[in-house]
């Protein structure tokens, strides 16, 4: 429950509330934290969720997870739907129209959301993904910024080692790596050494491999070196049987191995090495040979 908060603080948040009273016209679910009995006060803080939108067999008293928005009339609304972010956060939406005033972006609801001219970056075009963030403009009303980097440089939650989390890729850096935007909320990296072929806007999850003094977070694609080895093993495997596959050897270059396997040159190794031993390929002057079953 939330307590203390006025209903325009809570706009732009999910939130769990209270069914404080039910009408014809939907649920009147409670901001604060009083309790529901015979004592609540009508002049409580409410916020209605419309009739269409109430679950089957809700009853008083019952907590719905809704998130808070304008309807067409400006007043505050709760919704069951789950925008595709809340205030503060950000990530990749698609723009759906250019006008003179900015743009509008798809962010889950029914209601298009508003990038003011003055909060974008760069000239958008209908179509294009771009990271966007939630706030509320100085009208009261939630808006889209481009200027995203300020909402992203907060400390993460705790993580632990190993953890995976969710991501998109954001901006590819060839001499630092990936940066990633996190639960849309925060920056890590992907080091410039792991190759990847994630790209812009490309939502995946990550895991989490260091965690640094200052809270930035280290990621990685991959699992533990030892957990990889099989798939790697298999991917080579499966790209050298293909017809008219490349010669690679131990001597190509890492470039070579990225483009063609999507590895690092320690993981190619890693992996080929298993092959070897395995008897699947050799290695001829050209570079490694799938063995035909059967052969050996």
């Amino acid at each position: 429950m939330v307590a203390a908060m006025s209903p325009q603080e809570l706009l732009g948040c999910r939130v769990t509330l209270r069914i404080r009273r039910l009408t014809p016209a939907g649920a009147f679910l409670a901001i604060d934290d009083a309790p529901d009995d015979d004592h609540a006060d009508d002049r409580d803080p409410t916020v209605l969720l419309p009739r269409a939108e109430l679950p089957a067999g809700a009853s008083e008293g019952d907590e719905l997870r809704v998130f808070l928005h304008l309807d067409s009339e400006e007043r505050l609304i709760a919704t069951l739907r789950a925008p595709r972010l809340a205030l503060g956060e950000v990530t990749f939406l698609e723009v759906t129209a250019a006008t003179p005033i900015g743009a509008f972006v798809d962010w889950g609801l029914g209601k298009e959301l508003l990038v003011p001219f003055a909060q974008m970056s760069k000239e958008l075009f209908v179509g294009e993904r771009q990271p966007f963030g939630l706030y509320v403009d100085n009208t009261g009303r939630l808006a889209a910024t481009m200027f995203v980097s300020p909402m992203l440089e907060g400390r993460p939650r705790t993580l632990a080692l190993d953890e995976w989390v969710e991501g998109e890729a954001w901006r590819n850096d060839p001499d630092i790596g990936l940066f990633v935007i996190v639960e849309r909320t925060f920056v890590g990296l992907v080091p410039a050494s792991e190759p990847h072929r994630l790209r812009r806007g490309e939502a995946t999850r990550f895991r989490v491999t260091h965690v640094l003094p200052d809270g930035k977070i280290v990621l990685s694609l991959r699992q533990h070196a030892y957990q990889e080895a099989a798939a790697d093993a298999a991917r080579i495997l499966a790209v050298l049987s293909a017809p008219g596959a490349p010669r690679v050897g131990d001597r190509s270059s890492p470039d070579v191995l990225r483009d063609v396997f999507g590895l690092s040159k320690k993981a190619f190794k890693r992996a080929v090495g298993r092959l070897l031993k395995e008897r699947a390929v050799t290695l001829d002057d050209q570079g490694f040979v799938v063995v035909a079953p059967g052969a050996g």
